[in-house]
């Protein structure tokens, strides 16, 4: 019997070697492109790593949105660009940084108009051109917009802002028009990294700023406190009580902080009122005892440009208001006092109690616990003081 009757078939087989060579021969070179590629695609995130890494050590916020707006251009062959952040506003977005030519007209819409915004609060980017119903509006304020993509600035899935890029042109052939998938995965990879180095310059300059204005305003406080000879530690004992009635009361770290800064400065605004009636020993004249009312409001005044402080101006306003209405400066009530100031209150009573005056001398604590009791519901919060008086009676006894 013949090779050919037994299924052997030279020709077709020499056929099939070839087809399975030609296979071979495709997906090597299908894995040489990938391999390629995937190089291509660690030298850029390996390059943005690098400039990253640099804006990391950088304490200028201009600086680093600049850079960081100049890269995503960069990346992405933009003709121009933003960098909108949170404005303060619910929803509201301000330009903070921009690269190229824009027409006024589209400046002014995007920044006043919340669209875009909404939007990348639910997609990791948003591209838009022609035939997309949001695009028409963008391009009718500038008719050389050719399309946009909008990358949200997101920490701690919060959105701060976003990177907005543009192609801008008449047109050119050696300008593209829209963004490739390439350039969409890059840039949305250096937002997010972006993001959080823009944060943490921000935090670095927000607290060297705010231990700054506090190191200053601990000076006046103390310096306030000197001019009394008998309420040199009143500011910060105030402080220490007051924290521990916040944490009595199962209040977070972040309004018990609010709340320290609110005690040390809650008589900032004594600066103001001669030593001669903070130091009287007798009975305050009418004059003089209107003198001494003025100081929470001063105090506010003072510190009205500081914006990181916040509940704690509150404390300097309203510490003197009582829980009958009958206090002072604005006579508020019961629960229309802020929580803080309703604490502070309290505090600061305690440590002027137990503390020597030029007036009298200290009370003991047992009187001191007494007047608070004696106060629940007319000068203080009745909830507050009892846990007040549990807390100190738990110290006394520990």
């Amino acid at each position: 019997m013949s090779l050919m009757f037994r299924g052997y078939h030279p020709k077709k087989r020499l056929a099939d070697a070839n087809l399975n060579v030609i296979k071979l021969k495709r997906q090597n070179e299908a894995l040489f492109s990938l391999n390629r590629m995937l190089q291509k695609r660690v030298r850029e995130l390996s390059f943005l790593h690098e400039v990253l890494t640099g804006l990391i050590y950088n304490y200028n916020l201009e600086g680093t949105i600049e850079a960081i707006l100049d890269m995503a251009i960069k990346i992405t062959d933009s003709e121009a660009g933003y960098v909108l952040l949170e404005s303060g506003k619910c929803g509201s977005l301000q330009i903070i940084s921009a690269r190229g030519e824009a027409d006024s007209a589209l400046r002014e819409y995007l920044q006043n108009n919340t669209a875009i915004f909404q939007m990348c609060a639910s997609a990791p980017a948003v591209v838009l051109t022609h035939g997309d119903a949001a695009f028409k509006p963008l391009q009718d304020r500038d008719s050389l917009l050719r399309s946009l993509m909008a990358v949200p600035l997101v920490v701690e899935s919060r959105a701060i802002g976003i990177l907005l890029l543009m192609h801008r042109h008449r047109g050119r052939d050696d300008h593209r028009i829209e963004y490739t998938r390439n350039q969409r995965f890059t840039v949305m990879a250096f937002a997010g990294q972006a993001a959080l180095i823009l944060d943490n310059t921000r935090l670095k300059i927000e607290y060297g700023r705010r231990d700054l204005y506090l190191k200053t305003i601990t000076a006046l406080t103390a310096a306030i406190d000197a001019k009394d000879a008998y309420t040199r530690n009143h500011s910060r004992n105030v402080a220490r009580y007051a924290v521990a009635l916040g944490k009595g009361l199962g209040l977070s770290a972040e309004e018990l902080l609010n709340i320290h800064y609110g005690a040390i400065l809650h008589d900032i605004g004594k600066i103001g009122v001669p030593e001669v009636i903070l130091n009287k020993p007798g009975r305050l004249a009418p004059e003089e005892f209107q003198t001494i009312r003025a100081h929470p409001a001063i105090g506010a005044g003072i510190l009205a440009p500081i914006d990181f402080l916040g509940e704690a101006l509150n404390i300097v306003r309203y510490h003197h208001e009582r829980y009958d209405g009958n206090g002072y400066p604005a006579g508020l009530k019961g629960e229309s006092i802020p929580y803080a100031a309703r604490i502070v209150g309290i505090a600061d009573a305690w440590d002027a109690m137990t503390s020597h005056r030029a007036y009298r001398r200290a009370l003991s604590p047992e009187t001191a616990i007494l007047e608070i009791r004696q106060g629940t519901g007319g000068q203080f919060d009745p909830v507050m003081a009892n846990i007040f008086i549990k807390i100190i009676n738990k110290e006394r006894s520990g």
